[in-house]
């Protein structure tokens, strides 16, 4: 037979098994349908003010990749310092060998059509590049979590590392279309981090259209609101002010109950919050918080973080060119893997 008369037939063979099969009521198998997941890592407070905080962040992420994003509880793990904290939620005592162990059993279930989101929360430390979350004994670094990482076979990974250090994790857990964004963007960046709150805000406000926004623009929106918080305060020599309602009530939940970190009233307590004066070093810095730290996203693998705040002024990361940042992210929507 010539290999022409040979390709006919094999063609008209698949034509008449399609034949068949459709006769029959069946159809080929249409391609896997990815599912997604999520750990989410909660470390140690230590103080009464910072447990509340990683307590709040962590059960207001459950409820959005669960609510809005779509993401069958089953499929979330929390991991907290106290299971009492958040009985209904929380899997496991956020130690070290459960964080193993909940990877484990995530990778066991993940496949490469899935999504896989890592969100940690809390204090952080750092030495010789490497950072580590703190947790109730033994902390993780960025080096194991980076290979833990590397053994996720989904094919969508966000990370969202919010605690102080946490650019050491960019550092070490960069890799090609695998998204990180951390809290910080120096390895030397110690001070406590409030993005986690901004980040979830950017979500928050507009419930309705959560579980569509891209992360770029979750992103994009948290790097932003968040040191324009840190500008609004400023010391007066005794004690801190902060400008405009809404920063202070942010003020009051984060710092309300600590005793050493006293703020004065402001003289127009109704007073909405303002854009801050940016540009170069003058008076509108003096006795401010400067925000020495900025959260910053890699998703093209080159380990180094884009951030928005650039030569003094804001400016949100496009995604536009497909080697640059925010490229992948730009697509991304949580709980939602692409085919």
């Amino acid at each position: 037979m010539g290999v022409r008369n040979a390709i006919g037939v094999a063609a008209l063979c698949g034509v008449m098994l399609l034949c068949r099969l459709a006769s029959a009521g069946e159809t080929p198998a249409a391609p896997a349908k990815g599912q997604a997941y999520a750990l989410i890592v909660a470390g140690s407070g230590e103080e009464a003010n910072f447990t509340e905080n990683y307590r709040d962040w962590s059960v207001r992420t459950h409820a959005l990749l669960t609510g809005p994003c779509g993401i069958p509880a089953a499929n979330v793990k929390v991991l907290l310092e106290n299971k009492e904290l958040s009985p209904a939620i929380t899997s496991a005592v956020s130690t070290k060998e459960n964080v193993v162990k909940a990877f484990g059993e995530l990778n066991a279930k993940i496949t490469p059509a899935d999504q896989f989101i890592l969100v940690f929360i809390g204090h952080g430390t750092g030495q010789d590049g490497v950072g580590k979350l703190c947790l109730p004994g033994p902390d993780i670094s960025s080096v194991e979590t980076a290979d833990w990482l590397d053994k996720i076979k989904a094919h969508e990974i966000v990370v969202v590392e919010s605690s102080p250090y946490s650019a050491t994790f960019l550092e070490k857990c960069s890799k090609p279309g695998r998204v990180i964004i951390t809290s910080t963007n120096n390895s030397g960046e110690g001070n406590e981090t409030y993005f986690m709150e901004f980040f979830l805000k950017a979500y928050e406000k507009n419930k309705d259209q959560a579980g569509a926004l891209d992360l770029l623009s979750a992103f994009n929106s948290a790097a932003t609101e968040c040191p324009k918080w840190y500008l609004r305060q400023y010391f007066d020599g005794r004690s801190w002010r902060t400008d405009g309602k809404q920063s202070r009530a942010l003020w009051d939940k984060f710092y309300g109950n600590v005793k050493d970190k006293s703020a004065v009233p402001s003289a127009d307590p109704n007073a909405d919050d303002a854009e801050p004066e940016l540009g170069e070093w003058g008076e509108q810095w003096a006795s401010r918080r400067m925000p020495t730290e900025h959260a910053q996203l890699d998703d093209n693998g080159d380990k180094v973080g884009t951030a928005v705040f650039v030569n003094n002024q804001f400016t949100p990361v496009a995604g536009s060119d497909e080697s640059a940042d925010g490229f992948i992210a730009r697509k991304i929507i949580l709980g939602k893997p692409h085919p």
